[in-house]
């Protein structure tokens, strides 16, 4: 009862902030889109720019659109917004919608004038670890105020060899695909890896493409599975031999 009164009460101040902004705000600012797939780090990229005073960062809205088309649902998220702001954005990841209508594609496709964010992560393995252990955890992110303390042994898993050629080779195709498609936006590559280890110059970089102002982000993100990749495997060892003298080879170097 209480969630459900905290629901409504939600929305309904969603609904009056909205109509403020309908009045005393402005469409005249710039959109960008964060291109991903999942266990890239998009939700700490999201959350970064969302704590900049001139970016409403949101996530990822069209991975189900619920009854709505992609252009209403479009419409509806880049309406007006406070004067302060200056870029729009939220995340997308290369398999969404999971609904047959997939026009958001061609509406990003056809504006040029749209920041495309590509969030790629070097080691193809870390993604596809991490997929496989929130399946098994169902949790998908941590935060330094409430952390999940997983045990190691809780997050460890077996990956089949197969299975993992599929996943490199599909987020390979994905990351080509989206290079080629958007390639006359202003477009930005930004890895995952550099954005832990050289924060602030990755953000000053992407800040900079935004034309927005340097300024110090933050989130209360936490690394999910900082382990070394032969602690959270089960068969590290099998695989790696396996993976000897090929293009995979340089996943296993840690």
């Amino acid at each position: 009862m209480k969630k459900n009164i905290k629901n409504i009460y939600g929305v309904l101040l969603k609904w009056q902030k909205q109509n403020l902004y309908n009045i005393t705000g402005h469409s005249n600012y710039k959109k960008f889109v964060i291109i991903s797939t999942a266990r890239t780090g998009s939700t700490l990229l999201a959350t970064l720019l969302n704590s900049h005073q001139n970016i409403i960062c949101e996530g990822e809205i069209f991975k189900n659109l619920n009854g709505k088309s992609c252009s209403k649902i479009w419409q509806e998220f880049f309406s007006k917004k406070p004067k302060k702001i200056h870029q729009v954005g939220f995340k997308l990841f290369y398999f969404h919608p999971y609904d047959e209508d997939k026009d958001v594609w061609n509406i990003i496709n056809n504006d040029k004038t749209i920041t495309i964010i590509h969030l790629k992560r070097k080691n193809l393995l870390r993604i596809f670890l991490s997929q496989k252990i929130g399946l098994k955890t169902k949790l998908w992110t941590d935060n330094i105020n409430r952390p999940n303390n997983l045990s190691l042994n809780t997050k460890k898993v077996t990956l089949d060899y197969h299975a993992c050629i599929g996943a490199f080779e599909e987020i390979e195709d994905y990351e080509n695909i989206t290079r080629l498609n958007f390639q006359r936006h202003n477009y930005l590559e930004v890895y995952y890896e550099d954005l832990i280890e050289n924060r602030q110059l990755e953000i000053n970089r992407i800040l900079s493409s935004l034309n927005l102002p340097v300024d110090v982000l933050t989130a209360n993100n936490k690394q999910q599975n900082p382990e070394g990749l032969n602690e959270l495997i089960n068969n590290y060892s099998e695989l790696k031999i396996k993976f000897e003298n090929s293009k995979w080879e340089y996943l296993f170097e840690e």
